[in-house]
């Protein structure tokens, strides 16, 4: 099998507190090797967001290490944490997290902005990668213009934007009704199979779950296979 595209090694979330710590999770480790979806569950509190935001180089671990295609984050200074998140990371959360005053297509050209690209190249492969998600009729609409698939679908393409390593995903159809959910996550789930990523997906719903590769399970501080 291929070296793995995320590798999580021994990595704890503890925090220090008067009362005694308080232990998120300790001495979890989990591999998603490329092109490989993998679903991320287990109850409110057991620290999925948590796990995410250090995979996604937002938080530090207590205690382990964070290996980004093969590339540890152990000794990365701060700027070079962002330089590796804009360029081999990408993140879709449950709420969009859309700049309302933007069209979907400058919320998705931004990463590209933010990364060098010129305006021109931008707002093509934006117009693109949102054609892919079934929003080519939506380019100049703002988000207070989109239903909230629309918006969630946006997301996605802004997560792709800068052409990922792994996607990150927290609970990223938890907003939306269950018809609509389902049809957004079927647009994430082809996207990332056509891009040929790898994706670590949170979600409470495990009927989606079983639509990915296999299902991992984080629950009394301690991370399971679940097949």
């Amino acid at each position: 099998m291929s070296n793995p595209a995320l590798k999580l090694d021994g990595v704890s979330r503890i925090f220090k507190q008067a009362a005694g710590d308080l232990v998120v999770f300790q001495n979890v480790s989990l591999e998603v090797h490329p092109g490989e979806i993998v679903a991320l569950v287990g109850p409110s509190g057991s620290g999925k967001s948590s796990l995410l935001h250090i995979a996604g180089l937002l938080e530090e671990p207590s205690e382990g290490e964070v290996f980004i295609d093969g590339r540890s984050a152990r000794n990365l200074k701060e700027h070079e944490r962002t330089q590796m998140r804009r360029d081999t990371l990408g993140f879709v959360y449950q709420f969009h997290h859309l700049l309302p005053e933007f069209s979907a297509r400058e919320n998705v050209a931004i990463p590209m902005r933010i990364a060098g690209h010129s305006k021109r190249v931008s707002e093509a492969a934006a117009d693109e990668i949102l054609a892919q998600v079934g929003l080519g009729a939506r380019l100049t609409h703002r988000p207070a213009q989109l239903s909230g698939g629309e918006q969630q679908r946006v997301a996605i393409a802004r997560s792709l934007a800068n052409s990922p390593r792994v996607l990150l995903a927290d609970e990223p159809t938890g907003n939306l009704d269950p018809h609509t959910a389902d049809g957004v996550f079927e647009i994430l789930i082809s996207r990332v199979r056509a891009s040929g990523l790898s994706a670590l997906i949170a979600t409470h719903n495990y009927d989606l779950a079983k639509k990915m590769d296999r299902t991992l399970v984080l629950d009394n501080g301690t991370l399971a296979n679940a097949g």
